[in-house]
């Protein structure tokens, strides 16, 4: 099933949610605004009629009273033929008929044919005009004002454009704010995430529930109790394996001094041969009982240093050590790059319990023909580096598990590269393997990086 985010969701939920509010509450005003603009125009016409029509009665008698009535090709005169009004644009024109249909009276942009509609009073729409017609009451004069209904439609389109205009810069602006307030909102998840993401094995503590909202308060308070019970069972499995490894330690080392004593007291034959199988066998739970001690200790949390520390001496007193061992000798190569100092955060003796572990691990499993090459990099990173054939790359990914071993069956106990692992984590640093080593093809490389 895919992932999906409640930050991502939430945000396209809101945004989508209040533009689709906008889009609707902008078409339900639209419309509205239309019916009322109709209206407003409408009566803008039938005011107009009104207010025209008693002025054009006045005016035509005073016409009729000044002139002859047999001149009827006078009448349908501008009024501008009798009013200086200068030339301009109408967007109301209207005409003044008789009810014989004859023009007596038209504005400046009214044709000089009557209006194609029929002398009825009230609205009606022809082709591109909406005309309003009004009489007088003994409906012997009418007067016809018009108006262009693309008129209309351009005042209608403008005033929707003006409308819908600013959501197009407000739905990307509140977009915005809607993910900033998202964003802002869900930071305390994030800061929970990154605590959660510091506990391990040799941290955790409970996660502080300080500042953070009470939706988060209740998981926190689950987490907490979940770490404690957790670190109530590592406590206690790694008790058992430092009270077990120490208690044997003892017995061991007295059982391999009494078969090495009565190896010394046995002549030639096979009694002394199986009490050599014995002691090495001895030897092999000895190693093992150390290597769970210092797992128990590189569990408890024992690589991190407060301070710097040089390292540079560790490495030299170890492959020096190494070198002074009869299976060894010249094959420990070492490397310092020309570097007086190797500074780094992490504990003396958990740093030499992790170098000492990889070494162990290349002699033991590194071809015996090959040198073992110890190089000190200036980035702050130790290389040992073995010979061998490649190791797959699937089993390279799980060395450094616990009783986790190669195709290789030497007498490792499968702890030592776990054991590193483990303390180079706690530092802040990192292990790293690498099969074929760098440049090479075979071999075997294990990388410290120091923080």
């Amino acid at each position: 099933m895919a992932r999906w985010s409640i930050a991502n969701r939430l945000i396209g939920t809101l945004t989508f949610a209040l533009s689709a509010l906008w889009l609707a509450a902008t078409a339900a005003s639209s419309f509205v605004m239309l019916q009322e603009i109709g209206e407003v125009f409408d009566s803008a016409l039938q005011e107009t009629a009104q207010r025209l029509l008693p002025l054009a009665v006045d005016h035509i008698r005073d016409l009729a009273d000044n002139e002859d009535d047999d001149k009827d090709e006078e009448w349908g005169r501008e009024i501008t033929d009798t009013l200086p009004v200068p030339a301009h644009k109408e967007y109301l024109i209207y005409q003044v008929r008789d009810v014989r249909g004859h023009l007596l009276l038209r504005s400046h942009d009214a044709p000089t044919a009557p209006f194609p509609i029929p002398l009825r009073p009230g609205f009606q729409d022809f082709g591109d005009w909406r005309y309003y017609t009004e009489t007088t009451r003994d409906r012997t004069l009418f007067i016809q004002v018009a108006e262009r209904l693309s008129k209309r439609t351009e005042a209608i389109q403008e005033t929707l454009l003006s409308q819908v205009a600013p959501l197009v810069a407000l739905i990307p602006l509140t977009a915005i704010l809607i993910v900033w307030t998202v964003r802002r909102a869900t930071q305390p998840i994030e800061r929970v995430r990154e605590e959660i993401r510091r506990r391990g094995g040799t941290n955790l503590s409970p996660i502080p529930d300080t500042d953070l909202p009470v939706e988060l308060v209740p998981i926190i308070r689950d987490v907490n109790r979940l770490l404690e019970r957790l670190n109530q069972a590592l406590e206690g499995e790694r008790a058992f394996a430092a009270n077990s490894a120490h208690e044997l330690r003892t017995p061991v080392a007295t059982a391999l001094a009494q078969v090495q004593r009565l190896i010394a007291e046995l002549g030639q034959g096979p009694d002394k041969e199986r009490a050599m199988q014995i002691a090495e066998t001895l030897r092999r739970l000895a190693n093992l009982v150390e290597k769970l001690l210092q797992l128990a200790r590189a569990e408890a949390g024992i690589g991190l240093s407060r301070e710097p520390v040089d390292l540079l001496p560790v490495v030299r007193l170890l492959v020096d050590e190494f070198s002074r061992r009869g299976d060894v000798g010249s094959r420990l190569r070492f490397d310092t790059r020309g570097l007086s100092a190797l500074p780094a955060r992490i504990d003396i003796d958990a740093f030499g319990i992790a170098l000492r572990n990889v070494l162990d691990n290349a002699l033991m499993h590194g071809v015996t023909d090959a040198p073992i090459e110890v190089t000190v990099m200036p980035d702050r990173s130790i290389h040992v580096i073995s010979g061998g054939p490649p190791v797959p790359r699937e089993v390279l990914a799980s060395l450094t598990q616990r009783f986790k071993r190669g195709r290789a069956r030497g007498p490792g106990s499968g702890l030592g590269l776990a054991i590193a692992d483990a303390i180079m984590r706690q530092s802040g640093g990192a292990l790293e393997l690498k099969s074929p080593a760098t440049g090479r093809d075979d071999g075997f490389e294990v990388v410290l990086r120091l923080q």
